[in-house]
């Protein structure tokens, strides 16, 4: 029913920019006459008894309240239809909606049914409709998110007071379904947090399946507190078949080898408290709130914490890579951009840092080394010179008066493919010839650029396009070696990001290590405090699902 109303709000919000996305425009409305509502009171009043809103939570003395103080001026409506705070309104509701947005279907259908006002009448109806959904849903509105100050009816006064309504409306309706799968999620950790947690689980060294160990029990209670385990009379010391696949399933959602073998990595993730948990999630959130608006319905996104790579075509996963990022003092920058190029059989201009330090390195431990993987060395006038010729005890970071190229070839650096975007960290998506990393768990070994375990898999599905380049002449060029440039005839966004909790498309809660020490976790609001009036209901722990993510 969505897809059929989305359009008597606003133009479509699917967008692939060749520049950073802009603020979709509003849809073209009559000029904005200004004038009060005198009989809003009433109006809300009938809205309260309207079965289409009964499913909204509501403080209906405070809308009322609200427009008393304020002499019955109206916030989002004109006589003849809506302000520049209500084109915001009509523009992001239903990509909120589309995004995830919790509102029961009556209500979608009778803000569906809303046409703009023509009269005092339906002035005062659009009026009362719109405040009571926005106070009903806006996130800071309904908490935790934001000031308790700012909760239900009060937010109004922020948004009367905001100079710039496209943004505030998309902080309070994010368009972005991450926000609202995490955000859904978000009373189940609550409820760990006010019961108490989880319990903790000693040290393990290293923990096979089919042996024993006397922290076992501590093992299975952990796991049954968060339901990856069913209820079991097991109480042995035997790391028995049933809770190895709840280790799997907690090692796969935490970002670890899902091989059951459980070591101190293992361990440290299961002992990370519920309320460090709640605070990720709601740092998360947080992020998701300012960032969401970039993304669009179809885009590449690396999120570096999860070490992988998705193609994103409207909420769902077209295109699944592992990845690998940049070193703890080599970061990954975040960044948005868009890729434009696939360059098979790239030749590798290394960097002067990365060339002075490691290839350096590399040539003094073995003279031998840069011939026998392709490199060519030039000097500054750009001729070439045999890198048996110089000495590389006197060269280094800061005297490095060469440049080093290193030719297409099962040796390169950058793989079969790279996909070029333009960046100031002059950082790129390419392959790897190292492939026996991706097998490791914490993939942080690149200079900042990201490889990509599937690269010639991507560039053939942003090429899929395109009939000449199928996958068929793909694999024929990466098989012959010649350096080949091709243009995406449908450039994708590419979005860098750093996310530490999400819930994946499976609907399975998602959190990684702050391996960059980024986060700065929010102090838990005191509405969620145990002892605290909550305005989330505490969930029943959901059992988490087996996910391949």
């Amino acid at each position: 029913m969505l897809a059929a109303t989305t359009h008597a709000f606003a133009d479509s919000a699917d967008r692939i920019p060749l520049e950073k996305p802009q603020p979709a425009q509003a849809p073209a409305l009559p000029q904005a006459v200004p004038a009060p509502v005198p009989g809003i009171a009433a109006v809300l009043d009938a809205l309260a008894a309207d079965p289409a809103l009964a499913g909204l939570k509501l403080d209906w003395a405070g809308l009322k309240a609200f427009y008393a103080a304020h002499n019955n001026a109206a916030l989002w409506t004109t006589a003849n239809g809506y302000s520049i705070l209500g084109q915001a309104w009509i523009v992001q509701i239903p990509r909120a909606i589309q995004a995830g947005m919790p509102l029961p279907q009556e209500t979608v259908l009778k803000i569906a049914g809303m046409a703009p006002p023509t009269d005092g009448d339906s002035q005062t109806r659009n009026e009362a409709l719109m405040s009571a959904v926005f106070v009903a849903t806006a996130v800071e509105a309904t908490g935790p998110l934001g000031s308790a100050k700012q909760r239900g009816a009060a937010m109004l006064e922020t948004a009367a007071g905001t100079k710039d309504p496209g943004a505030m409306m998309g902080m309070q309706w994010p368009s972005y379904y991450r926000f609202w799968s995490l955000y859904k999620a978000l009373p189940t950790y609550v409820a760990y947090y006010q019961a108490g947690g989880w319990p903790s689980v000693p040290k393990i060294d290293k923990l096979e399946p089919g042996k024993s160990d006397p922290a076992v029990p501590a093992l299975r209670k952990r796991l049954q507190a968060t339901g990856e385990l069913a209820a079991t009379t097991a109480s042995d010391n035997t790391y028995d078949p049933d809770l190895v696949a709840a280790v799997e399933l907690f090692q796969r959602n935490h970002g670890l080898n899902d091989d059951g073998v459980i070591g101190a990595r293992t361990i440290e993730e299961m002992n990370v408290g519920a309320d460090v948990r709640v605070r990720m999630i709601l740092l998360n959130l947080q992020r998701m709130r300012e960032q969401g608006g970039k993304f669009e319905a179809r885009h590449l996104v690396v999120n570096i914490p999860a070490q992988e790579a998705k193609v994103i075509e409207n909420g769902k996963v077209a295109f699944y890579s592992k990845a690998i990022v940049g070193k703890i003092d080599r970061k990954t920058p975040t960044l948005d951009s868009v890729i434009k190029l696939a360059k098979f059989n790239p030749e590798w201009n290394a960097p002067e840092k990365i060339a002075s330090n490691d290839e350096v390195r590399r040539a003094r431990a073995d003279p031998n080394f840069l011939s026998s993987h392709g490199f060519h060395l030039y000097d500054g006038s750009g001729m070439e010179v045999d890198p048996s010729a110089v000495d590389w005890s006197s060269v280094g970071p800061g005297n490095f008066p060469y440049r080093l190229v290193q030719q297409p070839g099962p040796e390169n650096a950058l793989g079969p493919v790279k996909l070029d975007f333009p960046n100031p960290e002059s950082v790129y998506l390419h392959g790897t010839n190292q492939k026996e990393l991706f097998a490791k768990q914490d993939r942080y070994f690149s200079s900042g650029c990201m490889r990509l375990q599937r690269p010639v898999d991507l560039a053939a599905y942003l090429l899929s396009d395109d009939p000449d380049w199928q996958r068929p002449h793909i694999d024929q060029v990466v098989e012959d070696g010649k350096t080949t440039l091709v243009p995406l005839k449908s450039p994708i966004p590419i979005h860098v990001v750093y996310m530490t909790a999400w819930v994946d498309e499976d609907g399975v809660p998602q959190f990684r290590k702050d391996m960059y020490r980024y986060d700065q976790y929010p102090a838990i609001p005191g509405d969620l405090q145990p002892s605290g009036a909550n305005l989330i209901a505490a969930a029943a722990p959901e059992k988490p699902t087996k996910t391949s993510d």
